[in-house]
């Protein structure tokens, strides 16, 4: 029996790595998948495999070795960033990237062989029905940029009557800074099979993404999880949620640069649509990208 060794790393949800183990166990019954998070200290343990979702790996430690690239480089000099990583990883016997536009911005010129693997969407989203308590949800990390802050905002100035309950990692200073408004409801972090029901708590979905670089052009795994559960979504527009629609047959809220069209009568009014996305399920996701098909 070969054994895969997955690299979680710490304070990262990661569901992929759940998702393949699932997806191995059930599919592949000679390989024996392992969570590094599972693993005892100081225990010795050599594995056919390593996959490593980068980040960096500067040196072999098993026969075969995947490098994993499920986003680029953000924050200053991302393109500088994306390049170092080709330079400064060890050569892996294969490289799994989130899309080819990911693939393309990192540039490899060696012939290293790829899969492609989009996210996917875990099984209990799907299981789960929107059950508003409050009337928008967020769920991601608020520190992305300056725009989720200049959202909340406005939650505790010009729209007291409605609530939003956010999902997710949440600090100190942020929670002070609102902590006298009680329309403004913060979850924290939650353990990730715990997610799809916090989520449903909302009656509209927030997709807050800067139309920056990387963010505007990677898959918003949010939004899928949002259809998943049968949520109208709500989105700052950009290349990637743009393209979503078109290619699902959604209809979105789009909201202005200033939100300023962010206001629950507009709302109402409007004739939403939330795409089916069976496709996105995990094992559909995994089985299409072919990235088991060489063990």
């Amino acid at each position: 029996m070969s054994t895969v060794l997955f690299m979680r790393r710490p304070q990262v949800y990661l569901p992929e790595i759940d998702a393949y183990i699932e997806y191995l166990k059930a599919n592949h019954p000679a390989v024996r998948p392992v969570d590094s998070a599972t693993l005892p200290e100081q225990e010795p343990f050599n594995p056919d495999v390593v996959w490593h979702f980068m980040g960096a790996n500067t040196k072999r430690e098993a026969p075969c070795v995947v490098h994993e690239y499920n986003s680029l480089s953000a924050g200053r000099l991302p393109h500088l960033k994306n390049w170092l990583k080709t330079r400064i990883n060890c050569l892996p016997d294969r490289r799994v990237f989130l899309s080819a536009r990911v693939k393309e911005d990192f540039g490899f010129t060696d012939r290293v062989p790829d899969n492609l693997r989009d996210m996917g969407v875990a099984a209990q989203f799907y299981q789960v029905k929107p059950a508003p308590i409050y009337d928008f949800v967020y769920a991601g990390s608020i520190h992305r940029g300056r725009e989720v802050i200049q959202l909340i905002d406005r939650f505790k100035d010009g729209m007291r009557g409605a609530s939003i309950y956010i999902v997710g990692t949440v600090s100190d200073e942020i929670r002070a800074r609102y902590k006298d408004r009680p329309n403004i409801v913060f979850a924290g972090r939650v353990p990730y099979a715990e997610v799809p029901a916090h989520m449903a708590k909302g009656r509209y979905g927030l997709n807050l993404v800067p139309d920056r670089y990387p963010f505007n052009i990677q898959t918003a795994t949010k939004v899928l999880e949002y259809c998943a559960i049968g949520m109208p979504v709500v989105s700052m527009r950009y290349t990637w949620a743009e393209n979503f629609v078109k290619e699902n047959d959604a209809a979105f809220f789009w909201l202005n640069n200033d939100f300023s069209n962010m206001k629950l009568r507009d709302l109402e009014g409007h004739d939403f649509k939330v795409p089916d996305v069976t496709a996105y399920k995990w094992p559909n996701i995994i089985r299409a990208s072919g990235i088991f098909d060489f063990l």
